[in-house]
Parts: C-alpha cells; sequence; structure tokens
C-alpha cells in the first residue's frame, strides 16, 4: 500500500513501556490508565485509516495522528498532574476530527475516526468529584499505586541469576507486603506443608498466614524454616511466582489440592459452613494475559479441580480473576457468577483492588473465627465494590457516530426508524416509520420503503429498499410534515436530496410540481396557500 510505504519513516513510534522498564507512580492513576488507552486507540484509529480502501489520500490525517500519538506518549512519560497538561491533546484530536470530517465529504466515503473522547475523560480524571465519589476513586488509586510500588521490587529481585535465587526472593517480597498490611494478628509463614490430624500432608505451599497464635511444628527449628501446620490453624495457602504462566497457573492449582480437608469446620464454625477452608490463591508478578489465565482456570474446573479454587488469582502486570467459588468478604458483582468456571477479569487501574480484596478477606476471616463484629469488613468491601465499578460506556466511547436512542416521534403518526447510516461523516440518515394505528400490519408497511414489489423484499436485506432522511432535519405547518430525503445517499456522484412532505394524521405522502419546487423543509408553509 502507497501510503503505508509512504509513511514507514514517521509512522507512530510510540509504544508503551517496556515489561523491564521503571514504572511511573502516577498521580492521578485513574487519568494515567486512560492516557495509557488514549495511546491504544489513536494508533488503533490510524491503523485503519491504512486499512481504508482510499488510503492513498489519507496520508495527512495518517500523519496528524502519529504526532497525537507521539504527543500522548511524552506526557505519559513525563506524568500528568493537571489539566492543563492534556488540554493540548484535546484540541489535536478535534482538528483531526475536523480535518477528517472535512475528507470524508470530499471522498464521500465514512471515515469514522473518534479520538477526542477518549482525551476529555483524562481530563475529567484530573478533576477528582468531592465527597464519595472522590474518596472511592482515592482507594482505587492507593491500591493502584501499591500493585505499583510491588511490581517494582519483583522486577528489580530479577537481576538475581538463579532461579533458585529469583524464587526465594519473590516469596520474601510478597511475605513481607502481606506481614505489613495485615499487621501483628497474623504470622506469615515462608513456605511448608498443610497437614492435618491424621497425618495426611498437602504438597510443599509457597506462603501460609495462620492467625499470630496458631500452633505449628518447625523441624529442626530453624529460623525461617519450612513449617508444618494442621490444617484447622491455617487462614491462607498462597503460591507464588515470578512469572505466572498459564502452564504454572496449573501447576500451582494442583498443589493446592493436595490440601487436606477439615472434617471439622462444620462443629467448630458453623458460620462458615459452605465456605473454603483455607483460603487460597494464586500470585504473580509478570504473567501471561488475563485472557490465557481464564481460559487455564476454566481448564482446571472442567477437569473436576475444584476441591480448593483459588479466591483470587493475581498478576501484578495484568490484573486479577475471580469467580463464583468466591466468598465473603468478596466482590458482589457480577451475581450471576455462582459456579467456579464462571471466571471475571479486572485490568488496568482496576488491577490493584485484587490486593485489597486478598487483605480483606484475611481480616474478615480472622474476625469471624474471633467472634469480632463484621460490620467494619463488610463497610470496606463495599468500598471496594464501588471502586471496581466502571463506567457505562467504554473509555474510547464517542457520540460522534453513535445511533442509538435515535427512535422517537417526529410529528403525528410519523416516527424515526430503526437503521442509520453514515453515507460521509457530516451526513446522517435514518429511516422513518409511519405510524400504524395500532393494526397488525406486515414488516414492510412499518418502515418508509422506495416503490419495490414488496413479495420480492425479505427481511434479512430490507435496508437497501428503505428511503433515506436525514436525522433532525424536519419542520411543521399544519398537517403536513417536510422531511429532507436523499436518494442514492451512498454514490459519490448519483446522490441527491429533495423534499418529501407527509400528513401528519392520514400517512399520505404529497407530491406534486409545488413539492418539487421546494429547496429547504422550512419552506413547506407556502403548500399551505
Amino acid at each position: 500500500m502507497q501510503a503505508a510505504s509512504a509513511l514507514d519513516s514517521n509512522f507512530a513510534f510510540c509504544v508503551l513501556r517496556s515489561r523491564d522498564e521503571p514504572l511511573l507512580m502516577p498521580r492521578f492513576p485513574d487519568a494515567h490508565a486512560l492516557l495509557e488507552q488514549a495511546l491504544r486507540h489513536v494508533l488503533s484509529e490510524q491503523q485503519t485509516l491504512l486499512a481504508h480502501e482510499n488510503a492513498d489520500g489519507l496520508t495527512k490525517p495518517v500523519l496528524k495522528l502519529s504526532r497525537l500519538a507521539s504527543e500522548t506518549a511524552n506526557l505519559l512519560s513525563q506524568g500528568i498532574g493537571k489539566p492543563a497538561d492534556v488540554a493540548p491533546l484535546i484540541a489535536s484530536a478535534h482538528e483531526i476530527e475536523t480535518a477528517i470530517d472535512d475528507l470524508s465529504e470530499e471522498l464521500w466515503s465514512p471515515l469514522p475516526i473518534a479520538v477526542s473522547a477518549i482525551y476529555e475523560r483524562v481530563e475529567e480524571a484530573l478533576k477528582p468529584p468531592s465527597g464519595k465519589w472522590g474518596f472511592v476513586a482515592a482507594a482505587r488509586g492507593h491500591f493502584h499505586n501499591l500493585r505499583i510500588r510491588l511490581l517494582e521490587q519483583m522486577l528489580g529481585a530479577r537481576m538475581l541469576v538463579s532461579n533458585a535465587d529469583l524464587g526465594d526472593e519473590v516469596e520474601r517480597v510478597w511475605q513481607q507486603f502481606i506481614d505489613r498490611h495485615l499487621g501483628s494478628e497474623f504470622r506469615v509463614l515462608r513456605g511448608g506443608h498443610i497437614c492435618d490430624h491424621a497425618g495426611n500432608t498437602s504438597s510443599q505451599i509457597d506462603l501460609i498466614i495462620t492467625p499470630a497464635d496458631a500452633q505449628f511444628f518447625v523441624p529442626g527449628d530453624s529460623e525461617g524454616g519450612k513449617a508444618q501446620v494442621l490444617v484447622d490453624q491455617v487462614i491462607s495457602a498462597i503460591m507464588v511466582t515470578s512469572n505466572l504462566t498459564a502452564a504454572k497457573l496449573k501447576a500451582d492449582w494442583r498443589n493446592l489440592q493436595s490440601i487436606p480437608v477439615y472434617a471439622d469446620i462444620q462443629r467448630d464454625y458453623p458460620s462458615l459452613i459452605g465456605h473454603p477452608w483455607p483460603f487460597c490463591y494464586i500470585l504473580g508478578a509478570q504473567s501471561d494475559s488475563v485472557e490465557k489465565l481464564k481460559e487455564c482456570w476454566i481448564g482446571n474446573c472442567n477437569e473436576g479441580l475444584t476441591q480448593f479454587v483459588p479466591q483470587f488469582v493475581v498478576s501484578l502486570d495484568g490484573g486479577f480473576l475471580y469467580s463464583g467459588a468466591r466468598r465473603w468478604p468478596a466482590p458482589r458483582f457480577p451475581g450471576n457468577y455462582t459456579e467456579a468456571r464462571h471466571v471475571r477479569t479486572v485490568t488496568g487501574n482496576y488491577a490493584g483492588l485484587g490486593l485489597a480484596w486478598l487483605i480483606t478477606q484475611h481480616q474478615g476471616r480472622l474476625a469471624v473465627i474471633r467472634g469480632q463484629p463484621l460490620g467494619r469488613i463488610t463497610r470496606f468491601a463495599r468500598l471496594l465494590d464501588e471502586a471496581m465499578m466502571k463506567p457505562g460506556v467504554p473509555a474510547t466511547y464517542s457520540r460522534r457516530f453513535d445511533t442509538m436512542f435515535r427512535m422517537g416521534p417526529i410529528a403525528g403518526i410519523f416516527d424515526w426508524g430503526t437503521v442509520s447510516q453514515f453515507p460521509q461523516n457530516k451526513l446522517e440518515l435514518i429511516s422513518v416509520r409511519r405510524g400504524d394505528d395500532g393494526k397488525p400490519h406486515p414488516w414492510w408497511e412499518v418502515e418508509l420503503m422506495q416503490p419495490v414489489d414488496l413479495t420480492s423484499v425479505k427481511q434479512d436485506n430490507y435496508e437497501h429498499f428503505l428511503r433515506w432522511f436525514r436525522y433532525g432535519v424536519t419542520s411543521t405547518a399544519g398537517d403536513l410534515l417536510a422531511l429532507e430525503e436523499w436518494i442514492d445517499p451512498r454514490s459519490k456522484t448519483a446522490h441527491r436530496k429533495r423534499i418529501a412532505v407527509f400528513n401528519v394524521k392520514s400517512g399520505e405522502e404529497r407530491t406534486g410540481l409545488a413539492v418539487d419546487r421546494l429547496n429547504n423543509v422550512n419552506e413547506v408553509p407556502q403548500l399551505l396557500s
């Protein structure tokens, strides 16, 4: 493609952070995450233009998108802290959209490029709301930064040459993090086995968390030695790794299945009947994509490995996963996820909340077994739920080409129809429906259609026979409704427009020389005289 080859030297060179580069600790994590998404979106829109059938004539907007991507990458590297930082990017995005709209009209071809909306959302994220939702955003940002800081430590450990040393250091980092955030009421043991009173023993578990006063054995009584802990003393069993591949996830999952069952839980803790004991987690620094981890999770469940299902699988650089097997305190949504194979993934600036849930579950479990009030745990879990709530539309959503909710009344028995199209960016056309007076009619009599043998029209291709009208361009006078109709709208050479006039009560179309002379819908009052 000529346009692509001409841009080889100028094509956007902006690349998101390498996995081994130092991480930026953003002041506004939500805005930072949105800016990263904006960079990806701009590059995606640029690729859309390069793949367009008229790519040879789209060199200028492609270059402008390249510059916008470069400016976005520069801002990411410098750090974003105030609305003024993103204002030039918003201005550039609007200029690009205006230029593309003009070019679309010239080519008479739709170019559905929308880049300004995502930058406007970045600007909004730099103005945290006051009150409850500002606090929710701050909580989400706090755990996002904890995740980044912890990942920095993990990446630093990769300087160790020996895999054994790396594994040992990763365990130590996770141990210190969990110990610091759980406090003195807990004990975090590095490595060991979980056993029951009958002598059944698990495979080696990387981290075992117990109440501070739990009893356990350390053969040899050495500081930091591998512990043997009775299952009724265990709050959680955790597998940790530096690189969480799908294969490693499966191996760690199998290790968790070796934990003996706590046979007396119904007698000791009746309130925990139906809850897992112990909690299980799999934690990694870097990982395969969350989609691959999700596939592995579902595969494990399909194989029947469901005796011990992780409450959360956490990847510091990717996100976290949870399923219908989660138990209080845990995300309430989605409520229809009730089985272990129902898995949700959480990524981006929401990923740090996986660490928050891990800590909260431990606090909740300890409060239950000690008979302490649970109100504070429930309230904090509700805060985390709210912090996980995402906007109703994607961050890249733009109203530029949104045709949803166009259906609505025009006048009398006429309504806007069900189908829209953009022959070019500046021209939105839509079908029109004529009321049926509550009588049953074939589907083709509802939409206004071209003169055609209706018996030859099939429902799956009826859009080819619709009449098209410019959305929002109407005028009424008395019982008359004027609409701007477009004939052959997608043809660059044959398209034309005319004014169509209908009686809003009877639905009949008015024709004749007087109608043909109308140039604008606002001239319809002339027909009354």
